[in-house]
């Protein structure tokens, strides 16, 4: 048996009663019942990167400020990413567009995937995720989950998903666990 893929579930959002905490646990929680992907929940909260201060993303390696460093190495320790997607008016937060912004190899050629909720179930920013993705030469799978009516599945700050959420998270598992162990392959890993 190979060893399971290290994916990180990046928590999107920062504020206050967010739906994204809930939303991730639910994720990671899922994923325990797995023996191809072992997911690690990332709180962006935890880490408050500063707005991008940098003129130009270093090569790899190459990062001079020691949150960045830290920062690209949790990024690059990692076989692919799940990103817990809010959608605030029509896009992604901030704070997770910076959190891709922060670094740029440690992304390259790993597959991701987003848990939407919000309006149309996240899916306007799903898209723009998408294609941030695809410049960060990311693999961003079709498999993502759009939650709908998010609000009325968290019950005591605990998500729990619909059968369709089951359903889609279950297709984005295996999606990513096939792109990851292929990408990885591909990388030499």
């Amino acid at each position: 048996m190979t060893e399971p893929l290290n994916i990180l579930v990046i928590l999107g959002s920062v504020r206050e009663g967010r739906m994204a905490e809930p939303v991730g646990q639910w994720v990671v929680e899922q994923a325990r019942g797995r023996d191809d992907i072992a997911c690690e929940l990332v709180d962006l909260k935890e880490w408050d990167l500063p707005y991008y201060p940098y003129a130009d993303a270093p090569a790899k390696g190459n990062y001079t400020d020691p949150l960045q460093q830290r920062w690209a190495e949790k990024i690059g320790g990692a076989d692919g990413y799940i990103l817990i997607a809010p959608e605030y008016n029509h896009g992604p937060p901030a704070v997770l567009k910076n959190a891709l912004d922060f670094v740029y190899a440690e992304w390259n050629r790993k597959p991701v995937t987003c848990v939407g909720y919000g309006g149309n179930g996240g899916a306007r920013a799903v898209e723009q995720l998408t294609g941030i993705a695809r410049e960060l030469q990311m693999a961003p799978l079709e498999a993502s989950v759009h939650i709908m009516g998010v609000w009325g599945k968290v019950k005591d700050r605990v998500f729990a998903g619909d059968e369709k959420d089951l359903k889609w998270l279950g297709h984005a598992f295996d999606e990513i666990a096939w792109w990851g162990r292929a990408l990885k392959t591909a990388r030499g890993g």
